[in-house]
């Protein structure tokens, strides 16, 4: 009996036991023709999904039936199984959700498996199974197990003890314990913090900003205080300030306390100027923890819970304490301390500087202007353009000069760089290189600012272009930050200018406050980038590891991209081989031939330590015993190697390596980074591992019940 008739008609050879069969079966079938339309469709297909037979046969099966992912996107249509039995001509087999005609999600699987009729697919039987009670039992026992089991779980790297009584990660006893294979992405609120240093610099530059917008101390003081509160969410805030005649922390400001609390009595050096004097930054103080200090009644009657306080260091000085309130016990971390630590050092400059120029007012108000105005345009800016930008362009308009320059210390080259300029020519500007001079000489002798006069230095290398751009004075201001110079602000003047003591105290007051805003924008511009940068790549990875199961592809990427982005020289992966004991290399990028050549790399002391789950960085590889070849890597132009290990469900798979071609002390950061991509690596092989071992078990299994149905007809 022939068994196809025609490539649209399947099922004119079934009799009315055949249809029985399938519309008993527990399982919704249904048959698809050549033509890609529904030609039978179950009862049981029916009450699975609440759509008639008599609506769907005749139509497409991809118009007619909805299927969802976890997320409850809708799979394309060349996404079901069917569609993929057609295109791969073989059974096809998923998991997913059906959404039915009364808008159920139901976890399902789906096998479609091809009809085939001498070498040519006639159709596609489809069978749809509900996993709703299987999927309800297997966490019902696994609950029930599990309330029955203590499983020891380390309190500080959270490895689970098994049963056979080792210690192992927790995503490889998951696994092992049934709860499906893990890997590691990252969510959005990690992804967040990544960028928390940002959010703490735009704080930083708010509080840096209003504290730099009064030179009045009562005025710098307030907005500290209510500032702090601000940005650090907490119940409250107040500044003590030394009294070193009675050894007390007086009152300054406050915020959020009632006038009762703060007002409540006088406080001597405590643990707070202890740990400060000790070189301890933060001392916390739980006030539940200490019922017996002097003040414990007031402060649980303010509703007070824990206090933070922060030291106000000015240079190697401790000059008072910034305190902050919360009312519920709070975890700082350390990028919280770091933080609070620069501003409780802004908060003191602010200080020092207001005290230092309200003793001033009375000789020259004009330069206190002058200066608020300054730090206040410095301040408004974490960009490094921008700030220099603003420098050289505002102290020309309120100092009533003809134009002002920056530039930077190149100390390899021993050269002043313009880093920015206003009021001059480009030609000018950009006349030639300027060496270290006699401003940079002066610096360095002791002397704190340095004037040229034009007219009686007419040896001078750019006499000539200075007379020509209408220069009759130049002065020179060492910019410092932390007892080093960083550059020179210089001030050019079209007519003679006398300049007293006070004008050069107020001056390098400017270049100091310059320079602090120039190295903060430098690092917080360096910090950010490469934050930035490192998430970038971290973010392509995942994504490569997430979308292909090519595991070569992941590879290549990786050993491109870290060098790239961490200014390596090459990177290579090497993976043990079927033996375990034999590395073989994977992934090259950065170097020649005839390096990647020069021998097996099983028995270097830091590529065993690593194949034990132990980064090894080398600074010196040409001189250090743990490197092999030391000649080969001289001749290759290699000078330092990390090299880590590459792990995937708590086995080491390899290594990851990254050369370099100057000598580096590899950063935490740098090695955390690292690590990070090379965990990747491991994820990459171990999900292209499991993908061919799953799709030859499930090939096995078809062919087999294919043979069976063509031996059934």
């Amino acid at each position: 009996m022939e068994t196809f008739q025609s490539d649209t008609v399947m099922f004119d050879f079934l009799d009315n036991t055949y249809r029985q069969v399938l519309d008993s079966m527990t399982y919704g079938v249904y048959l698809v023709g050549a033509d890609q339309k529904i030609q039978f469709w179950s009862r049981s297909a029916e009450l699975l999904t609440g759509l008639s037979a008599a609506e769907m046969v005749g139509s497409p099966f991809n118009g007619s039936i909805t299927y969802e992912d976890r997320g409850g996107i809708p799979l394309q249509p060349f996404e079901y199984p069917v569609a993929l039995c057609f295109q791969e001509k073989k059974s096809v087999s998923r998991h997913f959700f059906l959404r039915t005609r009364d808008n159920r999600k139901i976890p399902v699987e789906e096998i479609a498996s091809p009809l085939v009729y001498r070498g040519r697919i006639k159709g596609v039987i489809a069978a749809i199974k509900d996993m709703t009670q299987c999927i309800e039992m297997v966490e019902s026992r696994l609950r029930s197990e599990m309330k029955e089991r203590l499983i020891p779980i380390c309190g500080w790297c959270k490895k689970i003890r098994s049963n056979g009584n080792y210690w192992e990660q927790i995503e490889t006893y998951l696994t092992n314990e049934g709860f499906g294979t893990f890997t590691h992405g990252m969510c959005p609120s990690c992804a967040d913090k990544i960028f928390e240093k940002k959010v703490y610099l735009e704080s930083y530059q708010q509080i840096c900003k209003s504290i730099s917008a009064s030179i009045s101390l009562d005025e710098v003081l307030q907005l500290i205080v209510t500032n702090v509160v601000k940005v650090m969410n907490v119940k409250a805030s107040l500044l003590r300030l030394l009294n070193r005649e009675t050894k007390q922390l007086e009152i300054a400001a406050y915020y959020g306390l009632s006038k009762k609390y703060a007002d409540k009595g006088p406080v001597a050096y405590d643990a707070s100027i202890d740990d400060a004097l000790a070189g301890k930054p933060v001392s916390v103080y739980d006030i539940t923890e200490h019922e017996d200090s002097k003040y414990y009644n007031e402060a649980v009657e303010e509703g007070i819970r824990s206090i933070l306080s922060i030291p106000l260091r000015f240079e190697k000085e401790v000059i008072g304490v910034l305190r902050m309130y919360t009312a519920e016990p709070v975890m700082y971390t350390d990028d919280d301390m770091k933080f609070i630590t620069a501003i409780a050092e802004q908060a003191a400059t602010a200080i020092v500087n207001a005290r230092r120029f309200e003793k001033a007012v009375t000789r020259e108000k004009e330069y206190l202007r002058v200066f608020e105005e300054i730090t206040k345009t410095v301040s408004s800016s974490l960009q490094l353009k921008d700030v220099l930008d603003m420098i050289v362009k505002k102290i020309p308009q309120v100092m009533g000069l003809k134009g002002s320059s920056v530039r930077l210390m190149n100390r390899d080259k021993e050269q002043l760089e313009l880093a920015a300029h206003y009021g001059l020519s480009e030609k000018y500007a950009n006349k030639g290189p300027v060496s270290y001079d006699k401003s940079i000489e002066d610096a360095l002798a002791g002397k704190a600012v340095s004037e040229y006069d034009v007219m009686e230095n007419k040896d001078a290398l750019y006499h000539r272009e200075a007379v020509a751009e209408g220069i009759r004075n130049i002065l020179s201001i060492p910019m410092r930050f932390k007892n080093e110079i960083i550059g020179v602000l210089r001030l050019y003047s079209g007519r003679p200018v006398r300049y007293n003591d006070e004008d050069f105290r107020f001056m390098s007051a400017i270049a100091e406050q310059t320079a602090i805003a120039i190295v903060n924008a430098k690092h917080f511009e360096t910090e950010i980038s490469k934050e930035k940068e490192y998430l970038k790549v971290f973010q392509e990875i995942t994504k490569a590891v997430s979308s292909t199961l090519h595991v070569k592809e992941v590879l290549d990427l990786i050993v491109k991209k870290i060098p790239e982005v961490m200014g390596l020289k090459a990177a290579t992966i090497r993976l043990l081989d079927h033996t375990g004991k034999k590395l073989r290399l994977v992934a090259a990028y950065g170097l020649s031939e005839k390096y990647l050549n020069r021998g097996p790399v099983d028995t270097e002391e830091n590529v065993i330590e690593a194949l034990n789950e132990k980064p090894v960085a080398i600074y010196d590889v040409t001189t250090d015993p743990k490197i092999k070849y030391q000649k080969e890597a001289a001749e290759e132009g290699i000078k330092s190697i990390l090299t880590l290990p590459v792990i995937a469900r708590g086995k080491v798979l390899g290594i990851l390596r990254l050369l370099t071609g100057k000598p580096r002390e590899f950063l935490q950061q740098e090695i955390d980074f690292s690590a990070s991509l090379a965990e990747q690596c491991g994820i990459a092989i171990e999900n292209a591992t499991m993908y061919e071992k799953t799709r030859k078990d499930y090939d096995d299994m078809m062919q087999y019940l294919d043979g069976a149905f063509l031996e059934g007809e």
